[in-house]
């Protein structure tokens, strides 16, 4: 029985028009995390929009898997450096007071 809260990743895969084969690449390169069931494998549900993002990345900007692992990264790193820019602002603002 499959738990509600995954989706096989061969429907999602069919849903998208992709092979099964990229999401395990994906999984290799610790993009994405794969649950095996007695049923097949699965992905989470929190991580479908995380998964769908790199599908995206992958068939829109005709990346390679690599190249949609360091275009994550980047994204990670953007973000992170977004947070420290809003963390500096926060105490600048307090001693301009």
């Amino acid at each position: 029985m499959i738990p509600t809260n995954q989706i096989s990743i061969h429907t999602f895969c069919q849903y998208h028009g992709i092979e099964s084969g990229l999401i395990f690449t994906f999984q290799e390169l610790g993009l994405v995390q794969i649950v095996e069931e007695e049923a097949g494998f699965f992905l989470e549900e929190e991580a479908l929009s995380r998964v769908e993002q790199l599908v995206r990345l992958y068939k829109d900007l005709d990346l390679s898997p690599e190249g949609v692992e360091v275009v994550m990264g980047l994204l990670g790193k953007i973000e992170q450096l977004q947070e420290e820019n809003r963390s500096l602002i926060r105490k600048l603002g307090k001693w301009e007071k």
